[in-house]
């Protein structure tokens, strides 16, 4: 309640008011080392997981785009879904409110195995391929940046060729999805105080050139 105030005050104000897209940045590094047996969601990004299907947070060094990383996510295998689609292990998930970038730091969990990792997207129960990288491979981490345009849903990122480590997931709502810039035209104040160049306040019958709302006038 209180930004919005603001942002009113300041429009009302006569400013431009600029709102930047804002990233949501799930670095695993910072994440509690444990093995997950259950579902678990934190700062909006949902693990899927059960006791047969474990995903494992634990200690990994790895480097990339100027980012050092100790921990990674271990999804220890492929994806799976129940019959509705409804993820059911070994899956990640997060909301989009809409066009976005996503951003994954990744490798496979074998050195010598490619993996295939799909980010899809279930809008209105309806699940939509955003994108499909079957070259993942696992001597080296690597980053990958989908740009997703649609409506608003959930994004789900999986395996279905064995186990992927991830150490990084950002998401970045399009500035085209909220408000980018407002401008509005300063009201001028007829009963404002009114100044000649020296400084000294006057009256509106007073001749010359004088300041009224910040702006020099002539009044013969």
């Amino acid at each position: 309640m209180k930004k919005l105030f603001t942002l009113v005050a300041i429009a009302l104000l006569g400013g431009a008011v600029s709102v930047n897209a804002q990233t949501t940045d799930w670095n695993f590094s910072n994440w509690e080392k444990t093995t997950l047996t259950s579902t678990y969601t934190q700062d909006g990004l949902t693990i899927y997981a059960n006791s047969d299907a474990d995903v494992t947070i634990d200690g990994n060094k790895k480097s990339i785009d100027g980012v050092d990383y100790t921990q990674r996510l271990k999804l220890g295998g492929a994806g799976t879904f129940d019959d509705n689609g409804t993820p059911s292990a070994r899956v990640i998930a997060f909301d989009v409110a809409g066009d976005c970038t996503i951003y994954m730091a990744l490798m496979s969990s074998s050195s010598s195995a490619i993996r295939t990792v799909y980010v899809d997207a279930n809008v209105n129960g309806t699940k939509i391929n955003v994108a499909t990288y079957n070259d993942v491979q696992g001597e080296s981490i690597e980053s990958r940046t989908i740009n997703y345009t649609g409506d608003a849903g959930t994004i789900y990122i999986y395996s279905e060729s064995g186990g992927v480590n991830f150490y990084d997931i950002k998401y970045t709502p399009s500035t085209s999805s909220g408000i980018t810039n407002i401008t509005t035209e300063e009201q001028a104040d007829p009963n404002a105080p009114i100044y000649n160049l020296a400084g000294q306040r006057v009256t509106k019958d007073t001749k010359g050139v004088l300041i009224q709302n910040g702006k020099k006038f002539i009044n013969k």
